[in-house]
């Protein structure tokens, strides 16, 4: 397990049994650093399943935030492998574990225990038709437009925002309206620091 406190800062710890994603966005960073420390000849487009980091969240005794698939994303994953990684979740209720995939209706095949947050990425075609009561915070990262926040009304516990790096592309004011609409609705948000917002907001939803 890799703790990201300085880096990802909304977790703890990153936990990827999986590793790959056949999606090749743009600005996708997991893709950069595979492709930097990989040493094999297998591209990152493959689906790969490493059962020697499966069990790495029974080795953690502090209940911590755990966010799951860094380096993949779960809509790509085949059921046998969301089955084991679920297994474990159940077996480390001290921890909240985060799962986060551009394609929320995949969750709808699946029966996650209650410490386990389903969160969706925003994109420029989101659509979600899944309903989970574990259905818990959008990331909206990389921030390329403004952002109708009424569309997510009495669907999220918990927004986080990012910035493309390494060049921004939005506006301050895009994020000053989602800061607004959060604290009308008393949501916490998390403003990473890739944002170069000038006042730091870091809010965290209650753990269970």
């Amino acid at each position: 397990m890799n703790n990201v406190k300085n880096s990802i800062g909304w977790a703890d710890y990153t936990w990827n049994p999986v590793v790959g994603c056949k999606r090749e966005c743009f600005y996708c960073y997991a893709k950069k650093i595979y492709n930097r420390f990989n040493k094999t000849k297998i591209p990152f487009t493959e689906i790969q399943f490493g059962m020697n980091r499966l069990f790495q969240p029974c080795n953690v005794k502090k209940p911590s935030r755990i966010f799951v698939g860094s380096m993949s994303d779960i809509c790509y994953w085949e059921n046998w492998q969301v089955s084991n990684i679920i297994d474990v979740t159940k077996r480390c209720p001290q921890h909240t574990f985060l799962f986060l995939t551009k394609d929320g209706n995949c969750y709808s095949k699946y029966d996650f225990p209650k410490n386990c947050w389903l969160g969706i990425t925003y994109t420029k075609d989101w659509e979600i038709t899944v309903r989970k009561d574990n259905l818990k915070f959008m990331s909206i990262e990389p921030l390329l437009k403004s952002v109708n926040m009424n569309d997510f009304t009495g669907i999220f516990d918990w927004f986080i925002v990012g910035g493309l790096s390494p060049n921004p592309v939005h506006k301050i004011e895009w994020i000053d309206y989602i800061v607004r609409y959060c604290k009308h609705c008393s949501i916490p948000l998390y403003i990473k620091n890739n944002a170069h917002y000038p006042i730091e907001i870091k809010e965290f939803p209650k753990s269970k």
